[in-house]
């Protein structure tokens, strides 16, 4: 979505590629845009911008001579969510060119066009800057940032440097010693409780407390069988 710098920069090629052309005839409007129409129309004009904000500012002043006679027009653009300017050739149109200026002869045919593919951007007639709004960040610096002051003191921490609120509620608790401590709350064990073996390992593996179980040792069985009564 265009912003401010974004429109700032689209008054800047406005005026760095129409300051050497002329243009000429009627502001031509698609039939598709529910835009107001432009009633202007000059045989020799020249195209200006400004910028301000989240605002493009577009003047049309005619040149001296120039029929018929009428004075400068100057519209005021949002960009909506898909808004920009482009100068292209006459023939090649972009398929979303909602309002077009066409340069007279004999100069290179081309125009200028507010291309919006969304269609949420918007023109007035008039050349008046929204109401309400506030001072721009590009050009009224100063403005903006006291308003930016009235919101965040300098003497607040930031965001990222404030405490906890799990920080502040340790800050607020007293410290509590040894003796106010509740009665079975250590997690020392008690030396006169008895022991619990630990469970070890199977396959003769030492157990965690240090000690090995005993392995069963198959006992010699003796011989049934007299001396002297083999069947050999």
């Amino acid at each position: 979505m265009p912003e401010g710098p974004e429109l700032h920069l689209a008054s800047q090629f406005v005026n760095e590629a129409c300051r050497a052309l002329v243009f000429g005839g009627c502001v031509e409007k698609s039939s598709v845009s529910r835009n107001p129409e432009v009633p202007f129309e000059s045989s020799a004009y020249r195209i200006s911008a400004s910028a301000r904000g989240k605002e493009l500012r577009l003047i049309l002043s005619p040149l001296p001579g120039a029929q018929p006679q009428q004075e400068p027009l100057a519209l005021v653009f949002r960009f909506g969510m898909s808004g920009s300017f482009q100068l292209v050739p006459r023939e090649e149109l972009p398929r979303h060119a909602h309002l077009r200026f066409y340069t007279a002869p004999p100069g290179p045919r081309l125009a200028l066009c507010f291309v919006d593919i969304r269609r949420f951007g918007r023109w007035d007639l008039g050349g008046k800057w929204q109401p309400g709004r506030g001072p721009c960040v590009l050009q009224e610096y100063q403005q903006f940032r006291g308003i930016l002051d009235r919101w965040h003191p300098k003497d607040a921490l930031p965001p990222s440097k404030a405490p906890s609120r799990t920080r502040r509620a340790k800050r607020d608790l007293p410290k509590r010693t040894a003796t106010q401590r509740p009665e079975g709350t250590s997690l020392q064990q008690d030396p006169e409780a008895p022991t619990v073996p630990k469970k070890g390992r199977r396959k003769g593996r030492q157990a965690a407390s240090g000690h090995c179980r005993p392995r069963k040792v198959k006992a010699d069985i003796p011989s049934l069988e007299p001396e002297g009564t083999s069947a050999s």
